[in-house]
């Protein structure tokens, strides 16, 4: 005989679960009871939106199952924005909370939240139980789907009666899916019908998206570029899948991408998308997105495809298994050669103009940082100016070396998932940048950090403003920085301090003063060395724009630079 609590646990350690995040409360505290024995390390967050997040940079970090806990009514609501940024992003997440005892379901009962409700539509799976013998089907359902196809979040929602109950318990189960009908949009023949497009290519592009990561065929694919040899760039989820030496690599694509990267895709005729759910972010005016070019898409999910334009040949199915299919038919054929186009889209032409006279510290200061950084360290960028600055100066080879939160754009994110990226791997130097808005939205997991002694490596990009808004503002608003001062900012080295955590501050004079240049180096150096957490504030210019940039509504071809910028 087993309660339900017991039983949840039970099945958690057969799914191979090892590491859960949350917060207590009344209707989930069965669960919590029943912890100590189950196994099961658990991380207390000091708020559960840190917890959904620190479960999602597990998840992002290892690929495995993220888990997040929290109790009914607010506990279950504040892990929503959470939810919604695993949907986004194909995080695998399972989320657990409590629920008001069964007969008060409806009832208004105190701290009942329709969580199930409220999470209809962001999640890939959910269930609300009914019966405690339902548990062990109910959660082996539940990380297939979080796992299966394009990973996602899944909610289970547990009333707190089924979790004090007690039943017959034989074992978790295995979930069996259904058989059904398989999409059939792109032909077994695909490998020999692209060789046939891309005989008729004349400016060929890749673009690499988070797929890539996800599928685990990093390998396969750099393999098959490295046989086509033709311009391609990455979305942010994308940054590290393809070497960033390799000669046909033109970096970031998008709103904030690079010049090289975008006049590409504004000239190809031939557009192959490995992964890619390519989002307005990447494609500007869609209308007038690749304008010349067929597109062919490889995509797991067959929701992805036709977005923004009708694609010439939809190929459906795991990366890992259709990218090596792909290169055996390319292999075998004489392919065409566009050195004369790969030499005009990588050409040093195709760079960014630059004005002498400007100076760009904070890039500047963020790639010494980066560059101090071993092979194997984890990057998290929060949402903002400072997080396109990063995405522009990674330089990293790894799948998972760079995490953001891209499709949702959650402020707040960074903190608290580099605590899941530490506990993941706890021998890999975890750095995370924020932005002074976004840290502030997550900051009592400073707390967390120090609790469990975790060396993540913090930097805050101070400007005193929300500083991407305040941009918009600026270029589109005439300057009317509409809320979005934040020169009342706190001290952040005293708050850490507070925290008990080191912590330490940069100007941006002090870091372009020539006599500092030796300090600040030795600085960043023990900085990223230290065994324990430390937090570093640069402070940079209240009006530093994040340039190129593709304003809103415009075409990939219409960037703006920093050099017709008048300061």
């Amino acid at each position: 005989m087993r309660n339900g609590a017991q039983i949840v646990l039970e099945c958690l350690r057969a799914e191979g679960v090892e590491l859960a995040f949350g917060y207590p409360g009344g209707a989930i505290m069965p669960l919590y009871d029943a912890l100590e024995e189950s196994g099961i390390c658990h991380v207390l967050t000091r708020h559960e939106q840190g917890a959904v997040f620190a479960a999602e940079g597990y998840a992002r970090a290892t690929g495995k199952v993220g888990v997040a806990i929290a109790t009914s009514g607010p506990g279950a609501t504040n892990l929503v924005t959470g939810i919604a940024d695993a949907k986004m992003d194909s995080v695998p997440l399972v989320c657990l909370t409590g629920q008001v005892r069964s007969h008060l379901i409806g009832t208004d009962a105190f701290q009942e939240t329709d969580v199930f409700g409220v999470t209809l539509s962001l999640t890939k799976w959910s269930r609300l139980v009914r019966a405690i013998e339902d548990l062990p089907g109910i959660i082996a359902e539940g990380f297939y789907w979080a796992r299966s196809g394009r990973p996602g979040p899944v909610l289970i929602d547990i009333p707190a009666d089924i979790l004090r109950a007690t039943a017959e318990f034989r074992g978790p189960v295995s979930f069996i899916p259904p058989r059904v009908h398989q999409y059939r949009g792109a032909e077994s023949t695909f490998a020999a019908t692209l060789s046939a497009v891309l005989q008729q290519a004349k400016k060929p592009v890749a673009l690499v998206g988070a797929g890539a990561r996800l599928s685990g065929a990093i390998a396969d694919l750099q393999q098959l570029l490295d046989l086509l040899n033709i311009p391609t760039f990455a979305t942010v989820h994308g940054l590290g899948a393809v070497k960033q030496d390799s000669p046909y690599y033109l970096g970031m694509v998008g709103m904030h991408g690079t010049r090289a990267a975008n006049m590409a895709l504004d000239e190809t005729d031939l557009l192959l998308v490995f992964g890619a759910r390519l989002d307005d972010r990447v494609t500007g005016d869609p209308s007038r997105f690749a304008p010349h070019a067929r597109i062919v898409h490889f995509e797991i999910d067959p929701a992805q495809l036709d977005r923004v334009r009708t694609c010439e040949l939809p190929v459906i199915g795991n990366l890992a298994e259709t990218i090596p299919a792909f290169y055996r038919e390319a292999e075998r054929t004489l392919l065409p050669d566009f050195s004369a186009w790969r030499a005009v889209a990588c050409g040093p032409e195709r760079a960014e103009p630059r004005n002498p006279g400007l100076a760009h510290p904070t890039k500047s200061f963020l790639q010494q940082l980066f560059s101090r950084m071993p092979n194997d360290g984890t990057i998290l960028a929060d949402v903002g100016q400072h997080q396109m600055w990063s995405a522009q100066v990674y330089r990293g080879s790894s799948p998972r070396g760079f995490i953001t939160s891209g499709g949702l754009g959650a402020m707040g994110f960074a903190l608290p998932a580099a605590i899941g990226v530490q506990l993941a791997k706890p021998a890999t130097t975890v750095l995370s940048v924020s932005g002074d808005g976004g840290f502030q939205m997550n900051i009592q997991e400073l707390a967390t950090v120090h609790r469990l002694a975790l060396p993540i490596k913090m930097v805050i990009i101070d400007n005193k403003y929300l500083g991407m808004v305040r941009q918009w503002q600026e270029l589109f608003y005439k300057r009317n920085y509409a809320e979005t001062d934040l020169s009342d900012n706190p001290d952040f080295v005293e708050i850490a301090k507070a925290y008990k955590i080191s912590a330490a501050l940069i100007a941006e004079e002090e870091f372009l003063d020539p006599a500092s240049t030796d300090d600040v180096a030795n600085r960043l150096d023990r900085f990223l060395a230290s065994s324990q957490p430390e937090l570093l504030v640069f402070e940079c210019h209240p009006e530093a724009n994040v340039y190129p940039m593709v304003p809103s509504g415009a075409s990939l071809s219409e960037m703006i630079f920093e050099v017709s910028e008048e300061k």
